[in-house]
């Protein structure tokens, strides 16, 4: 994945295990509602920190010497899988070098027979402390809390929950002689100081942190004389930031429940009044950490660790834009069959056949308030308004042309020779013509172009003294002349072409000042090019 966010394309097939791919084909078919779970990477983790041991001994971060060995250190690293959105699988091991140094006298000597023998006369007792070195492997199970949003597809943080167990291999020793053998005058250092800070840096001072002395072993199994096996169960909370697609950075506190009382090196027995039996007090480890986690695999193939992914994201980006849902076919409900559905219906008995507009009404191209559908004379100049039953107006025709037609249609030869002879009337009385709108940026005759100029052919074809100037309009620029020469064009060849006009009664003109989306023909008896070669040929435009 490129992104850093937990976004994944579920219908992509290339994240899917071979073994997987039919169940996704089903799934991209529409024959199982789940898409497959994709392949994701494993993460390989390194980290360090602070571990320490919660037990009869107060902890330390430091020793007494300055070697690496006198620094409370832990180190290891880790392989970890997802086995679910929400829940991960992870085996570890570590090193942990804990330390532990008291500021109160102890006299509690039957916890090893050295002790006994170099302080049992000492008369502040002596002083515990001790180094543990310790091996943990662990196998462990993680929960992740928060990679299910309801409200947002990802995020960087990732909060999780640890528990599972481990095996704490550890060999405990203590500092009890100095470089000749004898025991340490902590005497010196408890009565003549008093503050906790000031006795541990004196003591600090008088041990040479050598930790010569083995502690008594735990009651759990060996390995020899020196190493035990404390068997344990580790809980813990971690938080991970993801830095970059392939790279996180995490935080994590983790503790280790034992029932060993040793890996301190001294079992700290209370007596209690009137049982004189000794009540035992667990130690318990603990281990602040910092570390990287690193995804392994190829991310063409794998996503990344699904503890980043949110599972409900597919979900939610189907429901806001769906790719694979199946949508019904919608029905709306159309009572008069005009091809409008009733719920946006204007006019909801339109007569059968009538053409409407998008609202559903009937259309009236001229205005004159008769439906096309029952309309006689389908443009009615408005200065022949109102008009009859049929649609047809008031005006009256020409005198001139009154007479010649009635003389044409007597058979009366006189007028006949005069319409078709030398001599022949040269008169033009089509009358007006309705403007063509055409959409912006559009050169396309559409279907509602085409209704006004099937009805402005019948009256060229019924005027065939009347020659037709095709007028288009423009802007300045190239584009908008070579639109006006287009739109000029498609209307003569519409003419021509689909109502059988003859090219040569139209005249060509386009560029024209005017509104550009607007054609306008006019009726003349002049004669102009019906052909113009185009201005601007790279600009043409199809639709």
């Amino acid at each position: 994945m490129a992104q850093i966010g937990g976004v994944h394309n579920y219908l992509d097939t290339s994240y899917i295990a071979p073994r997987k791919m039919e169940e996704q084909i089903d799934f991209l078919k529409n024959k199982s509602n789940y898409p497959v779970k994709p392949r994701d990477m494993w993460q390989l983790g390194f980290f360090a920190g602070l571990p320490y041991i919660n037990g009869a001994c107060p902890w330390t971060t430091r020793g007494a010497s300055t070697d690496l060995g006198s620094y409370a250190i832990g180190m290891g690293a880790y392989i970890r899988k997802a086995l679910g959105y929400a829940f991960s699988i992870r085996g570890s091991f570590a090193y942990y070098n804990m330390l532990g140094l008291d500021y109160r006298p102890n006299f509690t000597f039957a916890n090893n027979p050295k002790i006994q023998q170099l302080y049992g006369n000492a008369p502040d007792g002596y002083v515990a402390n001790y180094r543990s070195m310790a091996f943990v492997p662990s196998l462990e199970g993680i929960v992740s809390f928060n990679n299910i949003m309801f409200h947002k597809s990802h995020q960087r943080w990732n909060i999780y929950g640890v528990l599972g167990i481990s095996g704490i291999f550890y060999d405990t020793r203590m500092d009890l002689t100095n470089g000749l053998g004898n025991r340490y005058l902590v005497e010196n250092v408890l009565n003549n100081y008093h503050t906790k800070s000031e006795i541990l840096s004196k003591l600090r001072l008088m041990f040479n942190g050598g930790y010569e002395t083995h502690a008594t072993q735990g009651p759990g199994p060996s390995l020899n004389s020196q190493w035990s096996i404390a068997p344990s169960i580790s809980m813990g909370l971690g938080a991970e930031y993801r830095i970059g697609p392939k790279w996180s950075l995490i935080f994590e506190y983790k503790q280790y429940l034992t029932n060993d009382d040793y890996m301190d090196g001294w079992s700290k027995q209370v007596i209690v009044p009137g049982l004189y039996t000794n009540r035992v007090h667990n130690d318990q480890v603990g281990f602040f950490s910092i570390g990287t986690g690193i995804n392994l695999g190829d991310e063409t193939k794998r996503v990344a660790p699904l503890w980043w992914l949110n599972p409900l994201e597919f979900a939610y980006r189907e429901l806001n834009a769906p790719q694979r849902m199946v949508m019904p076919k919608i029905k709306l409900d159309d009572a008069d069959g005009d091809g409008v559905p009733d719920q946006f219906d204007l006019e909801p008995n339109t007569p059968k056949g009538c053409p409407v507009d998008s609202h559903g009404v009937s259309r009236d191209t001229d205005g004159d308030g008769v439906p096309d559908c029952r309309d006689k004379e389908l443009l009615t100049p408005q200065k022949c308004f109102p008009v009859n039953a049929d649609g047809v107006g008031t005006c009256p025709e020409p005198a001139c042309c009154k007479e010649i037609m009635d003389g044409i249609k007597r058979g009366d030869s006189a007028y006949m020779n005069l319409w078709g002879g030398a001599n022949k009337v040269n008169t033009c009385n089509i009358g007006e013509l309705p403007s063509i709108q055409f959409k912006p940026n559009t050169v396309h005759v559409t279907k509602e172009i085409e209704i006004t100029l099937n009805a402005i052919a019948q009256k060229i074809k019924s005027s065939p003294s009347c020659n037709i100037k095709v007028i288009g309009f423009a802007f300045a620029n190239k584009s908008s002349q070579q639109t006006s020469w287009d739109r000029v064009n498609n209307v003569i060849r519409y003419l021509v072409e689909k109502q059988g006009i003859a090219e040569s009664r139209f005249i060509f003109e386009y560029g024209q000042q005017g509104d550009s989306n607007t054609i306008n023909l006019q009726a003349t008896t002049e004669n102009g090019p019906n052909v113009v070669p185009a201005p601007h040929p790279q600009l043409r435009r199809i639709n």
